[in-house]
């Protein structure tokens, strides 16, 4: 082998070790973390937050907000891809060329689709992946091993490669009335006071309880 390929063969190492040490996983744990300084890249938890361990991918100088709403559960092995949104449309996917044995990525060639939004009151499952600009609403469920490319309803279960809806939790009129109610919002002295109507099955008496346009509140704990 001449000195030309070891001259390559080290400039392409070293691109793809600079690469690997660029990217990270971060183990989340607390209402915020902020990744690399960098404002785009911060990610927010609502109070209060699962107490639990959540994965997140991002990459320098690449990737959007992530905000997940309060009494909100992942799996520690959720990803999330903020970044590395790479352009199907250009002559070569990989947006670098070799200079002088060393990789060179084209400025502003990575980018991003926007942030990532996952409502309160929502679950998602073993090994999903969320992809950046999705929203996922107030009471979702994301199904194991879901890919979800695009926006979740509110109380919508949704499951496979890409994420499609498999159904509602509630009826329409229900599901209205709990985003109207929104709980999840409520101070946490509350919330613990009305932990057995929340944790229940009974969720038409729940409505009627707390319901606000049902006018005055029903339930005996708000009288």
């Amino acid at each position: 082998m001449d000195s030309s390929m070891r001259v390559r063969g080290r400039g392409v190492r070293g691109w793809l070790t600079a690469k690997a040490k660029a990217r990270v996983r971060l183990w989340v744990d607390g209402p915020e973390i902020v990744h690399w300084d960098d404002p785009r890249q911060r990610t927010t938890w609502d109070s209060p937050a699962w107490p639990t361990l959540k994965t997140l991918e991002s990459r320098r100088g690449e990737g959007a907000p992530v905000h997940v709403g309060a009494y909100s559960g992942l799996h520690y092995s959720v990803v999330v891809i903020t970044g590395g949104q790479h352009h199907t449309d250009w002559v070569s996917l990989l947006h670098a060329h070799d200079e002088d044995g060393q990789w060179v990525l084209t400025p502003g060639s990575i980018g991003d689709k926007g942030p990532v939004v996952l409502g309160s009151d929502a679950w998602v499952g073993y090994g999903v992946t969320i992809l950046g600009g999705v929203h996922i609403g107030h009471g979702a469920v994301v199904a194991a091993c879901a890919v979800v490319t695009r926006d979740v309803e509110p109380y919508a279960i949704v499951g496979g490669n890409p994420a499609k809806t498999i159904r509602y939790r509630f009826d329409e009129p229900t599901r209205e009335a709990l985003l109207r109610i929104a709980w999840w919002d409520w101070p946490t002295a509350k919330v613990a006071a009305h932990k057995d109507q929340i944790h229940s099955p009974d969720v038409e008496k729940f409505v009627a309880g707390h319901d606000p346009a049902l006018g005055a509140p029903a339930c005996p704990l708000c009288a």
